[in-house]
């Protein structure tokens, strides 16, 4: 009983000292600027344990910034900023909600005007949509 005790306390000391030896290894290239902004804001050095003096500083590549090509855009994406732009002025309505004069601007149904005009003439429910004509209850058996 006490040899099936001792195999899980082996495993666990075996875990636990590979978890030590991983701590202590080199730490990989791409740390390296992070480690100096890290050290920068802390104001002290971090990490704790040393750095390789010999490890190679990376920089990361510079990319530049693909250009979007200009789009004329539907009606339907300006909604926000038509609901922010009703949100942000003055109330011009004085006697309501401006809370309830922004929600009608943002609940505007454009949406189902737009799906309206690219809706297929023939729209509309299946052909054989609804009950079967044969539709009946099922037969229950006798009990006995």
């Amino acid at each position: 009983m006490t040899r099936l005790k001792s195999i899980p306390l082996a495993i666990g000391g075996l875990a636990l000292m590979a978890g030590t030896v991983a701590a202590f290894t080199a730490l990989p290239d791409a740390a390296s600027p992070g480690l100096q902004k890290a050290t920068d804001a802390a104001g002290k050095t971090v990490p704790v344990r040393a750095v390789p003096v010999d490890a190679p500083v990376v920089v990361a590549p510079a990319v530049a910034p693909e250009e979007a090509p200009a789009v004329d855009l539907p009606d339907a994406a300006a909604h926000g900023a038509a609901v922010s732009a009703v949100a942000n002025a003055e109330d011009t309505t004085p006697d309501t909600n401006h809370g309830a004069d922004v929600s009608v601007v943002a609940k505007d149904n454009h949406g189902q005007a737009t799906a309206a005009e690219h809706r297929p003439a023939d729209a509309g429910k299946p052909a054989g949509a609804g009950k079967p004509d044969d539709a009946q209850k099922p037969d229950v058996p006798a009990h006995p």
